[in-house]
């Protein structure tokens, strides 16, 4: 799997979970486990500005990627 092609289905997967994701390399942390930051797109954020960047880890599965 490319570098490009592991940015792209964490792209995805952040649109759908609602994270905004600044598509930086993830790290991989063991085989198929990658880590990667993101902020959540929820009110707070969203209409006061209140955001924080966390720490998500995305699984790859069947040519896509899920939350773990």
């Amino acid at each position: 799997m490319t570098k490009e092609t592991i940015i792209t289905l964490i792209s995805q997967l952040c649109e759908t979970e609602h994270l905004a994701y600044d598509n930086i390399l993830p790290v991989p942390v063991s085989p198929g486990i990658w880590q990667f930051h993101a902020v959540e797109m929820n009110d707070s954020c969203a209409k006061h500005g209140y955001c924080r960047q966390m720490r998500y880890y995305a699984r790859e599965l069947d040519g896509h990627m899920v939350l773990c």
